[in-house]
Protein backbone atom coordinates (compact mmCIF):
# COMPACT_ATOMS: atom_id res chain seq x y z
CA UNK A 1 0.00 0.00 0.00
CA UNK A 2 1.30 3.55 -1.09
CA UNK A 3 1.83 6.13 1.70
CA UNK A 4 -1.30 7.99 0.21
CA UNK A 5 -3.60 5.09 0.26
CA UNK A 6 -2.51 4.34 4.15
CA UNK A 7 -2.87 8.19 4.44
CA UNK A 8 -6.70 8.46 3.16
CA UNK A 9 -7.76 5.07 4.71
CA UNK A 10 -6.81 6.89 8.62
CA UNK A 11 -8.34 9.83 7.43
CA UNK A 12 -11.34 8.35 6.89
CA UNK A 13 -11.29 6.34 10.03
CA UNK A 14 -10.38 9.99 12.06
CA UNK A 15 -13.74 11.74 10.11
CA UNK A 16 -15.62 8.49 11.72
CA UNK A 17 -14.71 9.22 15.22
CA UNK A 18 -17.68 9.81 17.60
CA UNK A 19 -19.84 8.55 14.75
CA UNK A 20 -22.19 5.68 15.19
CA UNK A 21 -20.43 4.30 11.83
CA UNK A 22 -17.10 4.37 13.38
CA UNK A 23 -17.03 0.61 14.31
CA UNK A 24 -18.07 -0.41 10.42
CA UNK A 25 -14.65 2.58 9.47
CA UNK A 26 -12.39 0.59 11.83
CA UNK A 27 -13.67 -2.61 9.61
CA UNK A 28 -12.82 -0.92 6.52
CA UNK A 29 -9.50 0.68 8.01
CA UNK A 30 -8.30 -3.32 8.56
CA UNK A 31 -9.66 -4.27 5.79
CA UNK A 32 -7.74 -1.65 4.16
CA UNK A 33 -4.13 -2.10 6.20
CA UNK A 34 -3.98 -5.58 6.34
CA UNK A 35 -7.10 -7.02 4.56
CA UNK A 36 -8.57 -8.10 7.77
CA UNK A 37 -11.69 -10.19 7.47
CA UNK A 38 -12.86 -9.21 10.91
CA UNK A 39 -12.09 -7.13 13.53
CA UNK A 40 -13.23 -6.49 17.35
CA UNK A 41 -12.39 -4.35 20.07
CA UNK A 42 -12.29 -4.21 24.20
CA UNK A 43 -11.80 -2.00 27.08
CA UNK A 44 -10.85 -3.32 30.21
CA UNK A 45 -10.85 -1.52 33.77
CA UNK A 46 -10.33 -2.68 36.32
CA UNK A 47 -9.66 -6.15 35.34
CA UNK A 48 -13.55 -5.94 33.79
CA UNK A 49 -13.44 -6.23 30.11
CA UNK A 50 -16.07 -4.80 27.70
CA UNK A 51 -17.06 -5.77 24.29
CA UNK A 52 -16.77 -2.52 22.34
CA UNK A 53 -17.20 -3.86 18.62
CA UNK A 54 -17.62 -6.63 16.29
CA UNK A 55 -17.56 -6.72 12.81
CA UNK A 56 -17.02 -8.42 9.72
CA UNK A 57 -16.39 -7.61 6.02
CA UNK A 58 -19.02 -9.90 5.11
CA UNK A 59 -22.26 -10.09 6.77
CA UNK A 60 -22.41 -13.58 6.98
CA UNK A 61 -19.83 -14.00 9.24
CA UNK A 62 -20.75 -10.98 11.43
CA UNK A 63 -23.05 -13.14 13.70
CA UNK A 64 -19.95 -15.04 14.75
CA UNK A 65 -17.80 -12.14 14.78
CA UNK A 66 -20.54 -10.85 17.83
CA UNK A 67 -20.90 -14.14 19.69
CA UNK A 68 -17.43 -14.80 20.18
CA UNK A 69 -16.54 -11.54 21.27
CA UNK A 70 -18.82 -11.87 23.89
CA UNK A 71 -17.48 -15.45 24.84
CA UNK A 72 -14.00 -13.90 24.84
CA UNK A 73 -15.00 -11.21 27.26
CA UNK A 74 -17.33 -13.52 29.41
CA UNK A 75 -14.84 -15.93 29.71
CA UNK A 76 -11.69 -16.28 27.95
CA UNK A 77 -9.37 -13.07 27.65
CA UNK A 78 -7.82 -14.00 30.90
CA UNK A 79 -6.51 -16.89 29.50
CA UNK A 80 -4.83 -15.04 26.70
CA UNK A 81 -1.94 -14.40 28.09
CA UNK A 82 0.06 -13.35 24.95
CA UNK A 83 -2.46 -10.12 24.96
CA UNK A 84 -1.86 -9.66 28.66
CA UNK A 85 1.60 -10.14 27.98
CA UNK A 86 1.61 -7.22 25.65
CA UNK A 87 -0.54 -4.87 27.40
CA UNK A 88 2.30 -5.55 30.31
CA UNK A 89 4.42 -3.61 27.86
CA UNK A 90 2.20 -1.47 26.28
CA UNK A 91 2.16 1.73 28.82
CA UNK A 92 4.53 4.16 26.97
CA UNK A 93 3.10 3.32 23.19
CA UNK A 94 0.90 0.85 21.71
CA UNK A 95 2.05 -2.35 21.25
CA UNK A 96 1.56 -5.56 19.02
CA UNK A 97 1.03 -8.77 19.03
CA UNK A 98 0.23 -11.35 16.70
CA UNK A 99 -1.33 -14.98 17.20
CA UNK A 100 -2.10 -17.96 15.02
CA UNK A 101 -4.51 -20.23 16.12
CA UNK A 102 -2.81 -23.06 16.16
CA UNK A 103 -0.42 -21.56 18.58
CA UNK A 104 -3.63 -21.65 21.43
CA UNK A 105 -3.16 -24.17 23.66
CA UNK A 106 -6.45 -23.69 25.23
CA UNK A 107 -8.40 -25.71 23.15
CA UNK A 108 -12.02 -24.97 24.34
CA UNK A 109 -10.69 -21.30 23.71
CA UNK A 110 -9.51 -22.04 20.12
CA UNK A 111 -12.87 -23.61 19.46
CA UNK A 112 -15.40 -21.18 20.48
CA UNK A 113 -13.09 -17.78 19.16
CA UNK A 114 -11.22 -19.18 16.39
CA UNK A 115 -12.37 -22.87 14.73
CA UNK A 116 -16.08 -22.08 14.94
CA UNK A 117 -15.49 -18.74 12.56
CA UNK A 118 -13.02 -20.42 10.39
CA UNK A 119 -10.60 -17.76 11.84
CA UNK A 120 -6.55 -18.79 11.31
CA UNK A 121 -4.49 -16.13 12.40
CA UNK A 122 -5.15 -12.79 14.79
CA UNK A 123 -3.43 -9.41 15.13
CA UNK A 124 -3.78 -7.02 18.26
CA UNK A 125 -2.67 -3.43 19.12
CA UNK A 126 -2.93 -2.78 22.64
CA UNK A 127 -2.62 -0.03 24.67
CA UNK A 128 -2.46 0.33 28.88
CA UNK A 129 -3.41 3.17 30.90
CA UNK A 130 -6.74 4.23 33.34
CA UNK A 131 -8.47 2.10 30.44
CA UNK A 132 -7.00 -0.67 28.77
CA UNK A 133 -7.60 -1.11 24.91
CA UNK A 134 -7.33 -3.93 22.69
CA UNK A 135 -8.01 -3.64 19.46
CA UNK A 136 -7.98 -7.07 17.03
CA UNK A 137 -7.94 -7.83 13.47
CA UNK A 138 -8.88 -11.30 12.33
CA UNK A 139 -7.74 -13.45 8.84
CA UNK A 140 -10.28 -16.41 8.04
CA UNK A 141 -9.08 -19.28 6.59
CA UNK A 142 -9.95 -18.66 3.11
CA UNK A 143 -7.73 -15.73 3.17
CA UNK A 144 -4.74 -16.98 4.83
CA UNK A 145 -2.08 -16.10 7.47
CA UNK A 146 -1.29 -12.19 7.38
CA UNK A 147 1.90 -11.62 5.61
CA UNK A 148 4.43 -9.62 7.09
CA UNK A 149 4.04 -6.73 4.50
CA UNK A 150 0.41 -6.69 6.06
CA UNK A 151 1.72 -6.98 9.85
CA UNK A 152 3.97 -4.33 9.31
CA UNK A 153 1.35 -1.82 7.61
CA UNK A 154 -0.85 -2.52 10.66
CA UNK A 155 1.81 -2.01 13.51
CA UNK A 156 2.78 1.30 11.39
CA UNK A 157 -0.93 2.19 11.62
CA UNK A 158 -1.19 1.78 15.23
CA UNK A 159 -0.78 4.47 16.96
CA UNK A 160 -3.39 6.12 14.99
CA UNK A 161 -6.10 3.91 15.01
CA UNK A 162 -5.50 3.56 18.98
CA UNK A 163 -5.55 7.20 19.28
CA UNK A 164 -8.96 7.50 16.81
CA UNK A 165 -10.58 4.45 19.53
CA UNK A 166 -9.70 5.88 22.51
CA UNK A 167 -11.26 9.77 21.23
CA UNK A 168 -14.04 8.11 20.20
CA UNK A 169 -14.35 6.82 23.46
CA UNK A 170 -14.02 10.00 25.04
CA UNK A 171 -16.78 11.43 22.97
CA UNK A 172 -19.31 8.63 22.92
CA UNK A 173 -18.83 9.53 27.00
CA UNK A 174 -17.14 6.35 27.86
CA UNK A 175 -15.56 7.32 31.56
CA UNK A 176 -14.09 4.89 33.90
CA UNK A 177 -17.01 3.78 35.14
CA UNK A 178 -19.56 2.79 31.71
CA UNK A 179 -18.14 1.16 28.38
CA UNK A 180 -19.81 0.24 24.83
CA UNK A 181 -21.10 -3.24 25.45
CA UNK A 182 -22.39 -5.75 22.64
CA UNK A 183 -25.72 -6.50 24.30
CA UNK A 184 -26.72 -10.02 24.03
CA UNK A 185 -30.70 -8.73 23.97
CA UNK A 186 -29.64 -7.90 20.47
CA UNK A 187 -29.14 -11.21 19.67
CA UNK A 188 -31.97 -12.47 21.54
CA UNK A 189 -34.33 -9.94 19.18
CA UNK A 190 -32.85 -11.55 16.20
CA UNK A 191 -33.53 -15.12 17.29
CA UNK A 192 -37.44 -14.02 18.32
CA UNK A 193 -37.54 -12.73 14.71
CA UNK A 194 -36.82 -15.90 13.11
CA UNK A 195 -40.07 -17.32 12.02
CA UNK A 196 -39.71 -20.96 11.38
CA UNK A 197 -37.35 -21.22 14.63
CA UNK A 198 -40.57 -20.12 16.66
CA UNK A 199 -38.67 -19.65 19.80
CA UNK A 200 -40.75 -17.18 22.40
CA UNK A 201 -38.86 -13.84 23.50
CA UNK A 202 -38.19 -15.19 26.69
CA UNK A 203 -36.96 -18.54 25.08
CA UNK A 204 -34.59 -16.15 22.99
CA UNK A 205 -33.37 -14.01 25.84
CA UNK A 206 -32.60 -16.86 27.78
CA UNK A 207 -30.51 -18.75 25.03
CA UNK A 208 -28.83 -15.48 23.87
CA UNK A 209 -27.69 -15.35 28.24
CA UNK A 210 -26.96 -18.51 27.83
CA UNK A 211 -24.49 -18.07 24.79
CA UNK A 212 -23.03 -14.90 26.25
CA UNK A 213 -21.82 -16.92 29.02
CA UNK A 214 -23.78 -16.47 32.23
CA UNK A 215 -24.83 -19.21 34.31
CA UNK A 216 -28.78 -20.28 35.08
CA UNK A 217 -28.43 -18.22 38.00
CA UNK A 218 -27.11 -14.69 36.43
CA UNK A 219 -29.72 -15.40 33.51
CA UNK A 220 -32.89 -15.66 35.81
CA UNK A 221 -32.01 -12.30 37.57
CA UNK A 222 -31.11 -10.31 33.97
CA UNK A 223 -34.46 -11.31 33.04
CA UNK A 224 -36.11 -11.31 36.05
CA UNK A 225 -37.84 -15.17 36.12
CA UNK A 226 -37.42 -17.69 38.50
CA UNK A 227 -34.41 -19.96 37.41
CA UNK A 228 -36.58 -22.89 37.72
CA UNK A 229 -38.22 -20.87 34.59
CA UNK A 230 -35.06 -20.49 32.87
CA UNK A 231 -34.38 -23.97 32.96
CA UNK A 232 -37.81 -24.66 31.21
CA UNK A 233 -37.41 -21.87 28.76
CA UNK A 234 -34.23 -23.37 28.03
CA UNK A 235 -35.47 -26.56 27.16
CA UNK A 236 -37.95 -25.36 25.09
CA UNK A 237 -35.33 -23.47 23.15
CA UNK A 238 -32.77 -26.37 22.90
CA UNK A 239 -35.59 -29.18 21.54
CA UNK A 240 -36.79 -25.94 19.20
CA UNK A 241 -33.30 -25.99 17.99
CA UNK A 242 -32.68 -29.42 17.86
CA UNK A 243 -29.42 -28.96 20.14
CA UNK A 244 -27.99 -30.90 22.58
CA UNK A 245 -25.32 -29.24 24.22
CA UNK A 246 -24.20 -25.86 24.59
CA UNK A 247 -21.50 -26.31 21.66
CA UNK A 248 -24.17 -27.22 19.55
CA UNK A 249 -26.63 -24.18 20.71
CA UNK A 250 -23.32 -21.92 19.19
CA UNK A 251 -23.25 -23.39 16.22
CA UNK A 252 -27.19 -23.47 15.49
CA UNK A 253 -27.78 -19.78 15.94
CA UNK A 254 -23.98 -18.49 14.57
CA UNK A 255 -25.89 -20.55 11.22
CA UNK A 256 -28.96 -18.90 11.52
CA UNK A 257 -27.54 -15.33 12.24
CA UNK A 258 -25.89 -16.16 9.36
CA UNK A 259 -28.40 -17.20 7.25
CA UNK A 260 -30.49 -13.94 8.20
CA UNK A 261 -27.90 -11.80 7.30
CA UNK A 262 -27.07 -13.36 3.83
CA UNK A 263 -30.96 -12.94 3.02
CA UNK A 264 -30.34 -8.92 3.33
CA UNK A 265 -32.28 -8.27 7.07
CA UNK A 266 -29.34 -6.37 8.89
CA UNK A 267 -28.03 -6.93 12.40
CA UNK A 268 -28.81 -4.69 15.40
CA UNK A 269 -25.98 -2.45 16.11
CA UNK A 270 -26.43 -3.04 20.15
CA UNK A 271 -22.62 -1.70 20.25
CA UNK A 272 -24.15 1.37 20.64
CA UNK A 273 -25.38 1.45 23.88
CA UNK A 274 -23.83 2.72 26.97
CA UNK A 275 -23.40 0.26 30.25
CA UNK A 276 -22.06 0.36 33.52
CA UNK A 277 -19.31 -2.61 33.09
CA UNK A 278 -20.86 -5.57 35.50
CA UNK A 279 -18.54 -8.37 37.17
CA UNK A 280 -17.42 -11.23 34.92
CA UNK A 281 -20.01 -14.20 35.12
CA UNK A 282 -18.45 -17.26 35.56
CA UNK A 283 -19.94 -20.50 33.30
CA UNK A 284 -20.43 -23.01 36.33
CA UNK A 285 -22.66 -25.55 33.87
CA UNK A 286 -20.98 -27.62 31.36
CA UNK A 287 -22.44 -28.31 28.04
CA UNK A 288 -24.12 -31.53 29.16
CA UNK A 289 -25.54 -29.58 32.19
CA UNK A 290 -27.12 -27.00 30.08
CA UNK A 291 -28.66 -30.30 27.71
CA UNK A 292 -30.64 -31.24 30.24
Amino acid sequence: MTDTGQNQILADLIAQVGDAAFADQVMQTFHGLCAADMCSAFAIFKGTPQALFAESIDPRRSAFARIATLRYAQKYWKRDTATASTLGRAHRSVKTTRRPSNAIRDLDYRHECYAEGEVVERISICKAGAIQIIANAYRARSSGPFSQKQIECFEAASPIVMAAIEKHLRLTRISRKMALSIDPDGIAKQLYEIEDIGLSLREAQVLAYILSGMDQNSAARAIGVEVSTVVTYRRRGYAKLGARNRSELRASLITRLSELAKSGHSIDRTDCACRKPGPLVNEVESDDAAAR
